[in-house]
């Protein structure tokens, strides 16, 4: 799977983490082509699923800009990672959610491994020991040394799929998500987010995802 036209989003200045998941959501809900875009923390951030309860993570990580996913999956720390969402809109020629796992993490290790890291990536999901995402694998994520590097949680609605993934452990090549974007897409378009996205991303991270009643429930 490549698509045929793939929008790059290369974000140098770090945000917040509300600020981060918002606008990852406003660009799901009005991606006209699929979309990659590469982000930075301000500060050590925690992310966490959408299902994942409030008492696995408060206490544990106080002190942290902590924020509730849109997609599902578990507990990531962000800081020195390399972080990112891949979106593919619309209903028409999707893939199932597995495969769109499957194949990001698939260019993901060719490049890693075209760029000396001999990453291997799982055939069988580990048992769930821990909340903690990179204490277990799945299907198809990337290990190095026995360790996991690369794992990602997914949303799919009538919009499409959005991706949220992380790879940690290990030092990406330099312009990653460019070669990434190559791997991803026939032709790549590299733009920054407009001022009318950056103010609906502004509402969103303070009215939901800064909010207790998103973050703290059940």
């Amino acid at each position: 799977m490549k698509f045929e036209k793939l929008r790059l989003i290369q974000e140098e200045s770090p945000r917040q983490a509300a600020e981060n998941m918002a606008i990852d959501e406003i660009l799901f809900l009005t991606a006209a082509y699929p979309v990659l875009r590469s982000y930075r923390w301000v500060r050590p951030s925690v992310s966490f699923g959408y299902f994942t309860p409030w008492s696995e993570v408060g206490l544990q990580f106080a002190g942290r800009d902590l924020v509730r996913r849109w997609t599902g999956g578990g507990i990531v720390e962000h800081g020195q990672d390399f972080t990112y969402s891949l979106i593919c809109p619309g209903t028409k020629n999707l893939p199932t959610t597995i495969e769109f796992y499957r194949v990001v993490h698939l260019a993901i290790s060719n490049i890693l491994q075209e760029n000396g890291s001999p990453v291997e990536m799982v055939s069988l999901s580990e048992p769930v020991l821990s909340l903690a995402c990179f204490e277990k694998a799945v299907q198809f994520d990337l290990k190095l040394r026995g360790q996991k590097i690369a794992g990602a949680a997914i949303r799919r609605s009538p919009k499409g799929l959005l991706l949220q993934g992380s790879i940690q452990r290990l030092e990406v090549p330099a312009h990653f998500e460019v070669l990434l974007a190559n791997a991803l897409g026939e032709h790549v378009d590299s733009s920054a987010l407009s001022d009318l996205m950056m103010e609906q991303a502004a509402y969103l991270a303070k009215e939901k995802y800064s909010a207790a009643e998103w973050n703290r429930r059940r």
